[in-house]
C-alpha cells in the first residue's frame, strides 16, 4: 500500500530543514531503517530512516528545498498494512516529574556558548541577485552552495580543483581565507579604497540562531544572579592529579566536569533548577542531561552529556572532550544535541568576567562560567589573594523564584569550595 514519508521532528527549537540529497532513488528497494533522505538543519545534517520495507515510489520535493516539520516529501509502496506515517512519542521521559506551573517551589532539604559566538564578518560588495546567479551557475554540492550564501560569495570567482573544475568545500574555504589575508609586514601596504560600510545579509545558520535567541529572550522572563567562588581547592586538587590522570586515562581534565558535578549535587536539594517548562507544565527531571555550549566559526551548538548523575568525573570529562571535537568537526548526531535539562556556557574561556546567558528553551536555567581571576579577599581577618570565579545563573522567573535560584547557586559554590568530601567518591 502507499505510505507518505513526512519530515519528522529534527530537534528542540528546529522547525524546518533543507533537503540536501535523496539517498534512495525512485524505484529503489528500501528496507526498514535504510536512510531515505539527508536533511540539513541549522545544527547538523540528519539522515531520515525508513520505518518500513518497500519501494521508493516518488519524490515530492527536490533537493535544495526548505521543508517544514510534518511536510510530505515522498511516497513509498510498502509491504503490509500501514495506517499512518511514523509517530513520535511526546510523553515525559522516565525519571521526570510533571508539576503544574502554578505550584510553589518546595523548600530545600538542607541547591563550549549562549555566548555571543565569534562571528567573522566576511563578504564582498556585490549585488545579492548577482551573487545568487553566480552560485547557481557553477557546478557544486549543496554544502558548497550553502557556504557560499553564508559568506556572500560569487562562486564564479572561485577556482575549482575538483573533477571538471568542480568547486569543492575546501576551494571555498581557501578563497575566504585568501581574500581577507593582509601582509602586515610590508611597510608600504595601503588599504584599498572601500565603501564606508559592508552589507552582509543575515542568512543561513546565523539567521536561525538569531530567531531562536529572540524567541527565548522575549518569551522567557530572564533574571540573572551572580556569586563568587573561591576555586583554590579545586585548582590545588587538579594541579596535583591532572598530569597523572592524563597519563593513566588519556584525558586532560578541565574545570568544567567539576562544575557539572557541583550542579548535580546542588540541584538534588533544589530540583526545580533541573527542569523544563512546556505548555504550562513544569517537568522536573530526576536525571541530568547537561548541555555544553560550543562556539564554532559562524554558529553555536550545544552538545548534551547524557545522564551525568550516573557518570564519574573522568567519564564526564571524556564525554565533554569527545562531543566538543565532534562539534568542531560537524559530525554530531541528533541525539547528541537534544534532551538537555540544564546548560553551561563557558565565556571565561575567552576572557569574559561576567555575562547574562540566554536560557535554552524549554530549559529553565543556564549557568554562565567566567574567567578565574586572582582577587584580594578576607580570610580569618586577613587580606589574602585567592583565585575567584564569578558565576552568572540565568533562570526562568515564571517557575523559579529569586531566593530559590540564589540559594541553589550558593550551594553549588559550597561544593566547589569544599570538594575534598566528594571528589574521592566520584572519580
Amino acid at each position: 500500500m502507499e505510505y507518505k514519508v513526512v519530515v519528522p521532528p529534527l530537534g528542540e527549537s528546529v522547525v524546518e530543514g533543507t533537503i540536501v540529497k535523496w539517498l534512495k532513488n525512485e524505484g529503489d528497494s528500501v528496507k526498514a531503517d535504510d536512510p531515505l533522505v539527508e536533511i540539513m538543519t541549522d545544527k547538523i545534517n540528519v539522515e531520515i530512516p525508513s520505518p518500513h520495507n518497500g519501494v521508493m515510489k516518488k519524490h515530492l520535493v527536490p533537493p535544495d528545498t526548505v521543508v517544514e516539520i510534518g511536510r510530505e516529501i515522498a511516497l513509498m509502496e510498502v509491504e503490509g498494512e500501514v495506517t499512518a506515517a511514523r509517530t513520535f512519542d511526546t510523553k515525559p521521559e522516565s525519571g521526570e516529574e510533571r508539576i503544574p506551573q502554578e505550584q510553589k517551589a518546595p523548600e530545600p532539604a538542607g541547591e563550549f556558548i549562549d555566548s555571543a559566538a565569534h562571528h567573522r564578518q566576511e563578504g564582498i560588495h556585490a549585488d545579492e541577485e548577482a551573487i545568487e546567479t553566480g552560485i547557481k551557475a557553477v557546478q557544486s554540492s549543496p554544502v558548497v552552495r550553502r557556504l557560499a550564501r553564508e559568506h556572500f560569495i560569487d562562486l564564479r570567482k572561485v577556482s575549482g580543483t575538483g573533477k571538471g573544475g568542480r568547486v569543492s568545500k575546501q576551494d571555498v574555504i581557501k578563497y575566504i581565507d585568501a581574500r581577507h589575508r593582509v601582509d602586515v609586514v610590508k611597510p608600504d601596504f595601503q588599504f584599498p579604497d572601500l565603501e564606508p560600510e559592508e552589507v552582509i545579509p543575515v542568512t543561513g545558520v546565523r539567521k536561525v540562531i538569531s530567531e531562536h535567541m529572540v524567541k527565548a529572550a522575549f518569551t522567557i522572563p530572564h533574571v540573572t544572579t551572580f556569586d563568587e567562588c573561591d576555586m583554590s581547592r579545586v585548582i590545588a586538587w587538579r594541579r596535583q592529579y591532572v598530569d597523572r590522570i592524563e597519563k593513566e586515562d588519556g584525558i586532560r581534565i578541565t574545570f568544567m566536569p567539576f562544575i557539572a558535578k557541583a550542579i548535580i549535587f546542588a540541584a538534588k536539594e533544589f530540583p526545580w533548577i533541573n527542569a523544563t517548562l512546556e505548555d504550562d507544565v513544569l517537568r522536573v527531571k530526576k536525571y541530568f542531561n547537561i548541555g555544553m555550549a560550543v562556539a564554532r566559526e559562524n554558529s553555536l551548538i550545544v552538545p548534551v552529556i547524557k545522564h551525568c548523575e550516573q557518570k564519574s568525573l573522568l567519564q564526564i570529562a571524556r564525554d565533554m572532550h569527545e562531543l566538543a571535537e565532534k562539534a568542531n568537526a560537524d559530525t554530531l548526531q541528533m541525539d547528541e544535541i537534544t534532551g538537555g535539562t540544564i546548560s553551561i556556557t563557558n565565556a571565561g574561556g575567552m576572557g569574559a568576567l561576567s555575562s547574562t546567558p540566554i536560557i535554552a528553551k524549554p530549559q529553565v536555567a543556564i549557568l554562565g562560567v567566567h574567567k578565574i581571576v586572582d582577587k584580594p579577599v578576607v580570610r580569618d581577618g586577613e587580606i589574602v589573594i585567592r583565585p575567584i570565579l564569578n558565576f552568572g545563573l540565568s533562570f526562568d522567573h515564571r517557575v523559579v523564584d529569586g531566593a530559590y535560584a540564589v540559594r541553589f547557586l550558593r550551594r553549588m559554590i559550597e561544593y566547589l569550595e569544599e570538594p575534598d568530601r566528594w571528589l574521592l567518591g566520584v572519580i
